[in-house]
């Protein structure tokens, strides 16, 4: 489903008392960091080593990786915001309408 083709209604039933800065928080983070590289990393399944703290979970190169990406994310987001306020609206909103249901308001 194509982000900007939401209906405005069903955004604002979700969200009844208004899009709050921590719905938006939620929406950028799983926009520019869950919904993305990490999920690779994540996939799979879990490992008794993990649970050693002296055993690093992702190297540098993912890590420089994630970071780069997630940058990158952030980026096209301030730039739609900035030049495209409408489109930014409706897509951030959406976002979160769509991945950040169950996380803290």
């Amino acid at each position: 489903m194509d982000l900007d083709k939401l209906p405005k209604e069903l955004i604002e039933d979700f969200f009844p008392d208004g899009f709050s800065l921590k719905d938006e928080a939620n929406a950028i983070t799983a926009y520019c960091f869950r919904n993305g590289m990490i999920e690779d990393l994540h996939a799979g399944e879990a490992s008794d080593l993990l649970k050693d703290k002296s055993i690093s979970r992702i190297s540098n190169e993912e890590m420089k990786q994630l970071m780069i990406e997630a940058s990158n994310k952030v980026y096209g987001l301030l730039k739609l915001k900035k030049f495209e306020p409408e489109k930014y609206d409706l897509m951030i909103k959406s976002y979160g309408l769509m991945y950040c249901r169950n996380w803290n308001r």
